[in-house]
Order: C-alpha cells, then structure tokens, then sequence
C-alpha cells in the first residue's frame, strides 16, 4: 500500500513545476507603459512609417504628483517617443532604442491614423491591430487631417494626459451624436462584411476662440498685459514681456468615410448625424426648426431616441430602399414667449422636427453617394434579404450604390416641454 502512494504522490507534485507563472514575470518598474499610438504615413521615403508612443512616465505609475526617472514633476504625466520604419514594428522597434524600459502595448487604447496614413490604406494598421499579441481589438481607432503626431504633441486641457483627454472626448461624443466611436474589431468586422464599408470618427486641431473671434483676442491680450504690468513692477524696466499664446484645441467630430480600407472623404457632423440616425446610434440631438406661431425666432428640440428601418425594395429590375424612422424627444428651449404645450404646437413641432431630420439624413446620403461609400450598410441588407439578387450586383456595389434611390418616411413625436408647460411671463 506504500509503494502505491508514493507515485502517486509525485504524480500530484509534479504539476506544481508548471502551474507557477512566475517565470515569465515581468516587474512593471522594467516595462514603458503605452497609452496612445499615432501612425503617421510619409510617402515617397525607404521608410515612410512614423509612429509616435504617447508613454506614461514611471514616477505616474508608482503614484504621487512628481515624476520619478521619466522626467521633472509637475509636468505631463507622459512623454513621447517617436520611430519610423518600412513597417509598422519596424517604427515601434526603431523607437524602442530611445526607451530605457520594455515596450509595453497591453494597456493601449488610441490608434490614432494620419489622413495620408489612411489614404494609404487601413490594411497595415488593422494588420499591426490584430497580429501583435499585447495589442487589444477593443482600441480605438481614429482619424487625424495632418499629422497624428500633432495630436498627441497638443496640451491637455482638463485630463491629465492626452490620452486620457481623448478617451474622454470619445466618451461625450457618444452623447452629443456628431462623431461615432468605432473599435478596431468593429472596423475589421465591417470591412469583412460584402456591402459594408467602415468609417471612423475624426480628431482635429481646432483654433481657440479668440482666433475665430478677434474681439475675444484683443481682450486676452490687453488682460496679459495688464496683469504683465503688474507682475512687473519693482523689477525694472529691462524684463521681458510675455505674450499670451492661445492654446489649440481638440475637437472630435464627423467621419472619416472609407472605401475598402482606403480613405474617400470626410462627413461633417451634421451629416455624421444624419447618418447616425439611420444606424439608430442617436442617443441625444439637438434640431432647431422654427417657432409655429413666430417663425423668426427659433424652438431647439431634442432627439432622445431614433429608430430606423431600412427594407429593400424590387420593382423592375432596379434596386431601390425604403426607410421608416421613428423619433423621439422633448422641447429644449425656445426664444419666443409663445405657448407651444398645446397638442397642436407639439403636433406641428413634430412635423417641422420630422422635416429636419429628413434633410440630415438626405445631406448624409448624397455625400456617402458622392464618396462611392456604403457605410450604412445598405449592401449587406440586400445581401441578407435577397442574396441571389446582390450575387448579381455585388462586385459593382460601389456603382450601383451611387445610383440607389431613397423613399425616406420620418415620424416625430415631442413627449415633454421640460419643466415649463409655457415660458415665464415677463412684465413689461
């Protein structure tokens, strides 16, 4: 009886040589935690890959205020590294010479894509996405006009890196309904699909106020120089004068529309929206429309909710869509002192809604028919409702999508005014 538990006994040891993980261990102290990736495309050079790391400085890591061996405290809590290279690793391993630690791409969740990196072509940046075992399908992808670089160079305003600037950003827009957040995998998926093709929301650099408005400007500069003045007294006259640089800012809105994997164009927001509305990804919209009894001034109404339904219609060997959307929402605010509760102000709220929502999505589809680009996916619903027939047209979808009439029918309904049955009177 003791000869058999003795074997039996090793057997039961003999797996706790294995199951320890230990021995792939890596201390986070020896690893370059990347948070943001920029890939931008230089044409025309052996090695047209740029790849910029937005990478958390390890003082950030272990806590506190002050950077450790990254850099001076009270900065930013990252810094970047930058590497080209004829690939995309090829970058990434060139920028690795300037890092002191291990890159370390697990924690990653921006890639942002120069316009000519798009233009280029998805195929490489979707093929990095998904063949490097660190890198997550849950990154999100975005479109930068200019450089990606600039991007993750700009000032954060309210995070504490840019990254988390970004993530922020792609957050709200999925609130506000101009810009569509959209995950590497979603992408992929979609490009995959016959008759669907991808799109990605669009990061810019937009000037600050004072350099649309001159007036706002002016006044921050003489602000500057009173409080210069001011700081400047007892110092004598030889101190420079500091001027008030305005800060760039980051603005997320609108698509970058593809065909294929490459870059056709741009959507703006108001057309994002329009075609968000047929994808039933409005969560929250603002539409202006004229006030029923003063139509000078305007009634801002909110779409809470959309439904669409999009059904392909055959009729003498032509392809043709119907599409029904059904919206919903409430009365935000309006400029006039007009009582609008009445039913039959909202009824007529509701038609001047359904109106404006009609036009967005007449806008969105004329400029996706312009860019030969079927991101709504209208394709891939023929091919699921009658695939004999897509068989048929499929190979010259883009063509045939440019050619596709729309019978668009729109519902709207206002549900609530708000707190107010009608606007505060006021004396006169």
């Amino acid at each position: 009886m003791g000869s058999r538990r003795l074997p039996i006994c090793l057997l039961l040891l003999l797996p706790l040589f294995f199951l320890p993980g230990c021995w792939s261990q890596v201390e986070i102290d020896d690893l370059a935690i990347v948070r943001a990736i920029a890939i931008d495309y230089l044409p025309d050079r052996r090695a047209p890959f740029l790849v910029t790391m937005d990478v958390i400085r390890p003082g950030d890591i272990a806590g506190g205020g002050d950077a450790g061996g990254g850099g001076g405290g009270g900065g930013s809590p990252t810094r970047l590294f930058t590497g080209n290279g004829a690939t995309i690793d090829l970058a990434i391993q060139q920028a690795s010479f300037n890092i002191s630690r291990r890159i370390f791409l697990s924690h990653n969740e921006l890639v942002l894509v120069s316009e000519d990196m798009a233009k280029h072509g998805l195929h490489s940046v979707m093929d990095f996405i998904m063949r490097d075992n660190q890198m997550r399908l849950t990154n999100f992808v975005l479109v930068a006009p200019g450089m990606a670089h600039d991007i993750l160079a700009a000032p954060e305003r309210l995070e504490t890196g840019i990254a988390d600037e970004i993530l922020g950003l792609l957050a709200q827009a999925r609130t506000s309904s101009e810009a569509d957040p959209q995950e590497a995998y979603r992408m992929q998926r979609q490009m995959s699909t016959p008759g669907q093709d991808t799109h990605a929301p669009v990061l810019r650099i937009s000037p600050h106020l004072t350099e649309v408005i001159p007036e706002f400007r002016e006044e921050m500069m003489e602000q500057g120089q009173d409080e210069g003045s001011q700081e400047s007294q007892g110092q004598g006259a030889g101190g420079a004068e500091e001027q008030v640089v305005p800060q760039k800012e980051l603005t997320l809105a609108g698509a970058a529309v593809f065909c294929g994997d490459v870059l056709r164009g741009f959507l703006d927001p108001i057309e994002t929206r329009g075609f968000l509305l047929l994808k039933n990804g409005v969560k929250l919209a603002a539409i202006v429309v004229p006030d029923p009894l003063n139509p000078e001034k305007k009634v801002v109404l909110t779409v809470s909710r959309a439904q669409a339904t999009i059904t392909p219609v055959l009729s003498g060997g032509k392809v043709s869509f119907s599409i029904e959307v059904v919206a919903e929402g409430d009365l935000a605010s309006q400029r006039s002192e007009s009582d609008l509760s009445a039913p039959e102000m909202l009824k007529k709220l509701g038609s001047a809604k359904a109106a404006a929502i009609k036009i967005e999505i007449e806008k969105a589809l004329q400029k996706l028919q312009e860019l030969e680009s079927d991101i709504v996916g209208f394709g891939a619903i023929l091919n699921r409702s009658h695939p004999q027939v897509f068989r048929e047209i499929g190979e010259n979808w883009p063509q045939v999508f440019t050619q596709l009439e729309f019978d668009i029918h729109v519902t709207a309904h206002i549900r609530r005014t708000g707190q107010l049955s009608r606007p505060a009177p006021i004396n006169r």
